[in-house]
């Protein structure tokens, strides 16, 4: 859905807002161990966004009528202030993610797990924006092959490069699309 710009930038502060105490917290836990089981859930939870990532973009944003035509004014304006609400997006990690985590397994891995999972949506976040917005600079001029990629999304006649923050599933799905954007977008009717 089309946000306004303070509602667009607010998962930038909220997510990292919301990241800070759970490192916080998990750094100074004196048990070396819970503080290496944590990680390894943050891991998992990173790891987790990836696959998750791409699943929602593959199958939800481009074959879910509602939601495909939803993500359609993305691909119509990619510059354009497009996506979902922050409160929305957090409360459906820390329901379908932390709270199952915490019941199965504990607060410690819990905590891990959904600080790795927002951690990859805002890394996603940054990425994306970027790779729109060539913004910030200094970022942009660093994920040339990201941006490459991403725009084959957006302009190539194949569907394919679902993955924004990595293109491991899209290469073990079979969905890389390594054709040349200006080649695809030149050849597609007005």
């Amino acid at each position: 859905m089309i946000l306004s710009k303070t509602a667009y930038y607010a998962d930038f502060a909220v997510y990292v807002a919301l990241l800070a105490p759970l490192l916080v917290i998990a750094a100074l836990d004196p048990d070396w161990s819970d503080r290496m089981k944590w990680l390894a859930a943050f891991l998992a939870g990173v790891a987790l966004w990836t696959l998750l990532e791409y699943l929602l973009h593959r199958f939800v944003l481009h074959q879910m009528p509602t939601f495909s035509d939803m993500h359609a004014l993305h691909h119509q304006s990619p510059r354009a202030f497009v996506g979902t609400p922050t409160w929305l997006s957090v409360s459906v990690l820390w329901l379908v993610f932390f709270v199952p985590a915490w019941r199965a397994l504990s607060l410690n891995l819990a905590s891990g797990l959904i600080a790795g999972v927002m951690f990859g949506f805002l890394w996603y976040g940054i990425l994306h924006h970027t790779i729109h917005h060539r913004r910030p600079r200094f970022l942009a001029a660093r994920l040339t092959a990201s941006i490459h990629r991403h725009l084959r999304h957006h302009y190539s006649e194949r569907p394919g490069n679902f993955g924004v923050t990595t293109q491991l599933w899209d290469l073990l799905f079979g969905t890389i699309d390594s054709e040349n954007p200006r080649r695809a977008s030149s050849r597609r009717p007005g």
